[in-house]
């Protein structure tokens, strides 16, 4: 499942909108109010539409008053908020089960769904008739929201969970609070699973694995017995560590818990693809303020390990984090959309600085100290080319290899090297003529 555009009309904030995402992960930017966590809801409104048959499915997500945009007005000294009442709608073109569908919704609660060559029934993407087919993959479809923090959630015993249907991997998805008691329950019911029939459980592997990889130093991750908890070894000060995830620090719990919640929906929602789950299970995730809690050192890691841990799933994201748009650098895969610009921002190769000052309107009097290691270098630069014309052949090569030695640090900077060796092969030219 994947969601191509979507088209607001008096949502929110937003009178009119449309925009479109990237097929992999699309970042969100813009000032608070522009609209960004309006856009995730609007999305999980749309999702909600193809869980709202499933029993299994809580907290699904239905549109209410306060998404009606309003208008605001002066008269005469006091401000009025006025509800608009043209219709609220939302249409959303996305790709379901392979069929190129569009979806409308309306403030009146209307739902309509067509194909562009025909019009498909909802159960039939719903796919809730072929459950027990070992070929019927289900997508993914969760939505973290900024109120996520992921602590231990009680001091009681976490209970072993009985067999289930499939679809349980849709249970409180789009609920913007926390919860850790489902994965924990599952997470120890495999473990003990994996000890009492003494064999190695494929879709635990498979969600083990995605959690180290998404952790930078993560060494393994394992059920307790008598912590009655989930244990996560790591790399810290050069020393392998064991920590209970309830004193991990905010941002490891965070991490930790957004990929764990992810991995075990994927192997609850299709467990016959076994150990290739989680690399086989598409699915769309919504994430608002992906840099919550996060070192800066993880924000610049975060797209990318999610994209490489997840290949089949599409992400729409929200931030603030200049780290987190920069890490965007090089990435075809990536969208970055500014709201207050309605329009794509293409990412160069910029300091934190020029993002935070040229993108996010920060305004920032010093220079980073990159700037002043280039500025530092060029000026070295410089003095060694004026070196260079009385110089003999054997100091000529010594100091074109400083030059190399001074450019070095600065390769990821296109412009910078090329701006410098016009002014070398110029020098180098006028000596040898």
């Amino acid at each position: 499942m994947q969601i191509k555009k979507i088209e607001l009309q008096n949502f929110r904030c937003f009178k009119e909108y449309e925009l479109a995402f990237s097929e992999r992960f699309t970042l969100l930017i813009g000032d608070n109010g522009s609209g960004k966590t309006a856009v995730l809801d609007a999305l999980a409104l749309a999702i909600s539409e193809f869980l709202e048959h499933y029993h299994e499915v809580t907290n699904l997500r239905s549109i209410s008053d306060d998404d009606t945009h309003y208008e605001f007005f002066s008269m005469g000294q006091t401000l009025i908020k006025e509800k608009d009442h043209s219709r609220l709608r939302i249409n959303i073109e996305g790709i379901v089960n392979n069929h190129h569908i569009e979806w409308l919704l309306l403030s009146q609660k209307k739902f309509d769904l067509t194909s562009k060559s025909t019009r498909i029934p909802l159960i039939d993407f719903a796919l809730v008739d072929r459950i027990d087919k070992p070929g019927t993959l289900l997508p993914l479809l969760v939505f973290y929201g900024t109120g996520r923090l992921w602590n231990r959630i009680d001091n009681d015993e976490i209970e072993t969970l009985s067999p289930d249907s499939r679809l349980s991997g849709y249970r409180d998805c789009l609920n913007i609070a926390s919860d850790l008691k489902q994965l924990f329950r599952w997470f120890k019911t495999q473990e003990l699973a994996a000890l009492q029939k003494q064999e190695r459980r494929h879709v635990l592997e498979a969600v083990r694995g995605a959690i180290v990889s998404m952790i930078p130093d993560a060494q393994k991750v394992w059920w307790d017995v008598d912590w009655d908890e989930i244990l996560i070894e790591t790399i810290i000060q050069g020393k392998p560590q064991t920590i209970p995830f309830h004193l991990l620090s905010d941002g490891y719990r965070n991490m930790i818990g957004m990929v764990a919640d992810i991995a075990y929906r994927m192997a609850t929602l299709n467990p016959q693809l076994e150990a290739d789950v989680i690399k086989q299970t598409e699915g769309i995730v919504l994430i608002d303020e992906i840099d919550l809690h996060l070192h800066p050192k993880w924000q610049k890691q975060v797209v990318e390990r999610l994209l490489d841990t997840f290949p089949k799933v599409q992400f729409v994201a929200s931030s603030h984090s200049p780290f987190i748009i920069q890490s965007l650098y090089h990435r075809e895969d990536c969208l970055l959309w500014d709201l207050e610009k309605n329009a794509p921002v293409e990412v160069d190769s910029k300091s934190i600085e020029d993002i935070a000052e040229n993108q996010q309107g920060v305004d920032i009097p010093q220079q980073s100290q990159r700037f002043l290691d280039m500025e530092k270098a060029a000026e070295q630069y410089y003095t060694v080319l004026k070196q260079i014309p009385p110089a003999d052949e054997k100091e000529k090569q010594r100091l074109r290899q400083r030059l190399d030695e001074l450019l070095l640090p600065y390769s990821d900077d296109p412009a910078f090297q090329a701006f410098l060796k016009m002014e070398r092969l110029a020098v180098e030219g006028n000596t040898q003529a």
